[in-house]
């Protein structure tokens, strides 16, 4: 009886270790990667990344930071097993005419980052879904 209550108590230990780890590895699957956008907003009717121009994010440490297809941002977020949160985004100030539509990307980027609420990777692409509905959808370089 005693050698089966410790077996017990041993297992149940194990599995919430193995559920505890699953869980902070989860977030860490965003770290050491540089994230490309390939479409953002409306889930149903999402938009391409303009051609001639790069969205990235990278994240390490508690830090992000990337280009929004003209200017370079950085930030700090948050992530636990599939919420991500990101606080206040700098970035450079430079205006680009090119290509077309580049400055209205960033800002619909920027701000729809900022509204980030869960995340999932899987098969080398991050979607991250926003608290408005909208998708930021990525894959890895």
């Amino acid at each position: 009886m005693k050698k089966t209550l410790l077996a017990a108590l041993g297992a149940g230990v194990l599995l919430f270790a193995l559920g505890v780890s699953g869980c902070s590895s989860g977030a860490t699957g965003l770290e050491g990667k540089t994230w490309v956008l390939e479409s953002y907003g409306d889930p149903g009717d999402p938009a391409a990344v303009i051609a001639g121009s790069e969205v990235t994010a990278e994240f390490l440490e508690g830090e992000v930071a990337g280009t929004a297809g003209c200017n370079r941002y950085f930030g700090s977020y948050t992530a636990d097993c599939e919420n991500l949160s990101f606080g206040p985004l700098a970035s450079t100030e430079m205006w680009c005419v090119d290509p077309e539509g580049v400055m209205d990307q960033e800002q619909a980027y920027l701000r729809t980052l900022g509204k980030a609420k869960e995340y999932e990777v899987r098969d080398g692409m991050l979607r991250v879904t926003c608290t408005d509905g909208q998708v930021l959808t990525f894959a890895e370089e």
